[in-house]
């Protein structure tokens, strides 16, 4: 199975740059050396020729291309510029899910005082309102009677209102008569 296209007679003719990488393997191992690659080479290809050129056979090993800053690349043409061999790109070559380092998680007292203060409020919140919830029925009661009190008082003013309008008599728009 052939992973790469072949090199036309013209490869000299073709944009190349010669990157310098130092391979770190899973076992500590540490080794420097040089790749071309060329501008019409895929991601996958570039990928392929750090694997034959650094001697990596499993496949399952996840490639991590790092710049002189410790950040990770992408296997582009496009990503790399030319190096020197005192500043090679970094290729790790780890198990997946390999990387993350277990470290001990510790929470400084500035932290732990406000997550208690914030507990302590929630709690209080909590048992006021376990608390209302037993008045519930008796307060619900005692707002609909205040509004029932009310709404008699308003239908009571416009009773009388109406009595007020219903007694006078309609004279007409004019006092008098007009002059016209």
């Amino acid at each position: 199975m052939t992973y790469f296209r072949k090199m036309p007679s013209n490869q000299f003719l073709r944009n190349k740059k010669q990157i310098y990488v130092k391979l770190k393997l899973i076992n500590g191992s540490e080794e420097l050396t040089s790749v071309v690659i060329y501008e019409d080479q895929s991601s996958e290809e570039i990928k392929k020729i750090f694997m034959l050129k650094c001697d990596i056979v499993d496949e399952r090993l996840v490639l991590k291309l790092r710049n002189k800053n410790g950040s990770i690349i992408p296997f582009s043409y496009q990503s790399f510029e030319v190096n020197n061999r005192g500043q090679p790109y970094i290729l790790e070559a780890v198990r997946p899910h390999s990387t993350i380092p277990l470290s001990e998680r510790t929470i400084n007292n500035d932290a732990t005082y406000s997550i208690e203060d914030r507990v302590l409020s929630i709690s209080g919140r909590v048992a006021a309102l376990e608390k209302a919830i037993v008045e519930l029925p008796v307060r619900r009661r005692e707002k609909i009677n205040a509004d029932l009190a009310q709404i008699n008082g308003q239908v009571s003013f416009l009773l009388q209102k109406m009595e007020l309008t219903s007694t006078s008599n309609w004279k007409g728009m004019f006092g008098r008569n007009p002059l016209w």
